[in-house]
């Protein structure tokens, strides 16, 4: 009778607790608008799954547990879990210079190891960025022997092996090249062979031909001007992304952590083993997954973003606890919402915000207004409005700073704190935001823009850039033509609305002539246009 009353008591709490789900997902679950597919799996049983909204708004296909997405960065973990199960056989040792299998790759005077493609330590520039600012768009077909033929023709590392941590998906498509090289097979066929036949996911694959009939794909969309437009998909990133799945694939692969069912004990040791710097310190990026927390648990987790795809997963184990979320939108923000459903059936208590202490009305905005250079790929603008101090990252929304004590801030849009030093006479001239440290600029009132006009090449990329004065502004005209503007950030420093080339600082030489620019954003530095 006991027993009874506890089952009847379990389905009327997850029932309340599924109904909170749906309404999470209610504003996707339409005839009209693209969705997504949720599944929550507890203490080795899934306790929810569902699809929502649809997968094709042109022909009416809706959402389900079958529905084939793309995966994007999901993707990272079962590449890894390929290196693990050939390191565990002895087939590569972590520590070999990725050069004893890929001769091809540039010998840049540094070791980079399979480890650092693992941790996103070895310093590749992230070929993302880099195919854009070579003119390429991302809804172009974009195949994994040009990924490889852009990382072959790197000039330059971002920085050290070992030294940093800077997400790469170029490493792991390296990655993928070397588990086809220790094989002797495609990456497709060695994990078709060794993960996804024997977990029973039949429909999971690496996209490796664009062209390949799909059947009940979803499509990725997202939403501009009203109305949702399709993204065009012709990516083969073996590797580092292209994993199509299924939520009920996705399922076993997740219970697979648990049960053990392929992989050793000592392979899933590794999945969870954090990388190492030089320096002796740890990162939260272990392999394909990062090790968090959330709440004072632990976590183990990864998400995607990819052509209106948004993926996550998330497990905490010490409640053998898993959240799969799968979407073909690019309007929903996957963390946000697995980590609310995990509030839902855990009942973990909401984050404690930092206090307000004092009102915006009680700091003078002023003393902290101008331009902060990290000397890379960030530079901030301080602005005020109304006694609000704003930060404007290039190619980014605003965001608001709260005043939390005596030059500290937090910035509830990036979730992180932000202080700033001052100098023996009291004036602001360090910002702490981001994990860096950014000097104070004051940008030249008056820069005469003519000199910076010309044609610039990039060698390593093979394309022209040309700028031009017009308007008063710098106009900059790239490989397809398209047009945007160098906005002066200090001397020789300018900023644009572009994500692949936020930053870009003119050199000279000893005889002050400008002789070329550098091109940056967060994952790429430094790359070179001769004038």
């Amino acid at each position: 009778m006991r027993h009874t009353i506890w089952l009847i008591t379990l389905a009327i709490c997850c029932g309340t607790v599924q109904a909170q789900v749906d309404s999470l997902l209610k504003r996707w679950d339409r005839l009209n608008t693209p969705g997504a597919a949720v599944a929550v799996i507890q203490n080795g049983q899934v306790v929810h799954k569902r699809g929502y909204g649809q997968a094709s708004l042109e022909h009416h296909i809706p959402v389900t547990p079958t529905t084939v997405f793309d995966a994007a960065s999901v993707s990272k973990q079962f590449t890894a879990y390929a290196v693990a199960m050939l390191a565990h056989a002895n087939k590569l040792s972590l520590d070999d210079n990725i050069r004893t299998h890929l001769p091809a790759m540039p010998d840049w005077g540094e070791t980079i190891t399979i480890r650092h493609l693992i941790h996103h330590t070895g310093g590749l520039r992230d070929w993302p960025g880099m195919l854009a600012m070579a003119g390429r768009s991302m809804e172009d077909v974009i195949s994994f022997e040009e990924i490889i033929t852009m990382a072959r023709h790197q000039t330059a590392l971002n920085f050290a092996p070992g030294e940093q941590y800077s997400y790469s998906n170029t490493g792991y498509a390296l990655l993928a090249l070397i588990v086809e090289r220790v094989a002797g097979m495609s990456f497709r066929e060695y994990t078709d062979r060794y993960i996804f036949r024997p977990l029973g996911m039949l429909h999971t694959w690496f996209q490796d031909d664009h062209e390949e009939q799909v059947m009940n794909r979803a499509y990725g969309y997202t939403f501009a001007e009203g109305a949702y437009r399709r993204v065009g998909n012709g990516l083969m990133g073996l590797g580092s992304s292209s994993l199509h799945t299924t939520l009920d694939n996705l399922i076993l692969w997740t219970l697979n952590f648990m049960s053990r069912q392929i992989g050793s004990d000592a392979v899933h040791a590794l999945m969870e083993q954090p990388g190492t710097l030089n320096s002796g310190s740890t990162t939260t990026y272990a392999f394909g997954q990062v090790v968090g927390s959330y709440r004072g648990l632990r976590t183990v987790s990864h998400s995607g973003s990819w052509a209106g795809f948004r993926s996550m997963l998330l497990r905490i184990p010490e409640h053998d606890f898993s959240v799969i979320l799968l979407s073909n939108t690019a309007d929903i923000s996957a963390p946000e919402l697995v980590y609310r459903i995990a509030d839902a059936y855990l009942d973990l208590e909401p984050a404690a915000q930092p206090a307000q202490t004092i009102a915006h009305a009680d700091i003078d905005p002023g003393a902290y207004t101008g331009t902060y250079d990290a000397n890379s790929a960030l530079i901030i603008r301080l602005a005020h409005s109304d006694s609000l101090l704003q930060a404007h990252l290039p190619a980014a929304p605003p965001v608001v700073l709260q005043p939390i004590g005596a030059d500290s801030f937090f910035v509830p849009a990036w979730n992180i704190p932000v202080s700033f030093s001052r100098n023996t006479e009291g004036t602001v001239t360090h910002m702490a935001a981001l994990g860096q440290s950014l000097v104070r600029e004051t940008p030249p009132a008056d820069i005469h823009l003519q000199p910076y006009a010309g044609g610039y090449y990039s060698m390593e990329l093979k394309v022209n850039y040309s700028l031009l004065v017009r308007n008063n502004a710098l106009i900059a005209v790239g490989p397809r033509g398209d047009e945007f503007t160098l906005i002066p950030a200090k001397e020789d420093v300018f900023v644009t609305d572009r994500w692949y080339m936020p930053v870009v600082r003119f050199m000279r030489d000893a005889d002050d002539r400008l002789t070329h620019f550098e091109a940056s954003n967060g994952r790429s530095l430094g790359v070179e246009f001769r004038r």
